[in-house]
């Protein structure tokens, strides 16, 4: 007997500021650098973050994924402009998961660590909070990767580690999991770049690992952000298993795109976008 179906909303690329950064009313230069081209204004960007959430909440989805860089630059402030905008959106902690991208690692290494030890510790249970972290629903289950690394704000990349990438395989050869839709949530996209340079400052280190699990897999799905634009791709033939979300941070504040998706029968399958 099928289980019902289930639906799921994907953020991505938050951006959020810490309203007041040092009492000044002006940011540091790695703020400012790494926002350019983007609109200083922590009240906006939790404005679109809140829209978002309450479009989500409308579409009556299940579960909300966020797939990286909640923050601009991981400072504790930050993470707790995020805390203050989910904790206002009246969905419930253990219906969200997310994982860090690298604009979170950008002030520490530990920066995620200890926001869920901090202001999110709410959500900690359901996100990214250790190799082989997993959420399990009836019909399907997600598992998180935290695929951020601290590094200078003049690069962008990303590591999937051997702990995270050797706890990701066990999971997914555990019969446990046979009949669910298998949901793998990191921030960077799991192929490479098509520059080699451009790879090193902004790619996924071990994608080719996480590209071989993927056709190892059929039956498992990816979502991540870091591009800022929707993406649908195939991984060796057939289907779209590979599913980018767009930016919150780079959509207009009255026409913010949420994307959403559909499990049924053990698959995940995109439902497209809808405006908040």
């Amino acid at each position: 007997m099928s289980v019902k179906t289930t639906r799921i909303a994907h953020l991505s690329d938050l951006h959020l500021l810490e309203p007041h950064p040092d009492g000044s009313r002006s940011y540091g230069f790695d703020v400012r650098f790494v926002s350019l081209g983007r609109k200083l204004d922590a009240r906006e960007r939790m404005r679109k973050v809140t829209r978002a959430l309450q479009a989500a909440r409308r579409a009556g989805v299940d579960h909300v994924v966020v797939s990286g860089d909640l923050t601009e630059t991981g400072t504790a402030r930050q993470f707790e402009a995020v805390a203050e905008v989910f904790h206002g959106s009246g969905i419930a902690p253990s219906d969200v998961t997310m994982v860090p991208g690298n604009h979170d690692a950008y002030t520490s290494p530990d920066a995620w660590q200890k926001a869920l030890e901090g202001p999110l510790r709410e959500y900690a249970p359901t996100s990214a909070h250790g190799p082989g972290a997993v959420v399990e629903r009836p019909n399907f289950c997600i598992m998180p990767l935290d695929v951020a690394c601290h590094q200078p704000v003049t690069r962008s990349s990303g590591e999937l580690s051997d702990d995270n990438a050797e706890a990701l395989e066990r999971r997914l050869r555990d019969p446990a999991f046979s009949r669910k839709a298998i949901v793998v949530v990191q921030h960077h996209p799991p192929h490479p770049h098509k520059v080699p340079a451009w790879q090193w400052i902004d790619g996924l280190r071990g994608w080719a690992r996480m590209m071989k699990l993927l056709e190892e897999h059929g039956d498992v799905q990816l979502l991540h952000g870091h591009l800022h634009y929707t993406v649908n791709r195939v991984v060796v033939g057939g289907r779209d298993r590979i599913f980018g979300a767009p930016a919150v941070v780079s959509e207009k504040e009255d026409t913010i795109r949420v994307r959403l998706y559909e499990v049924r029968d053990g698959l995940l399958e995109s439902a497209g976008l809808i405006a908040a």
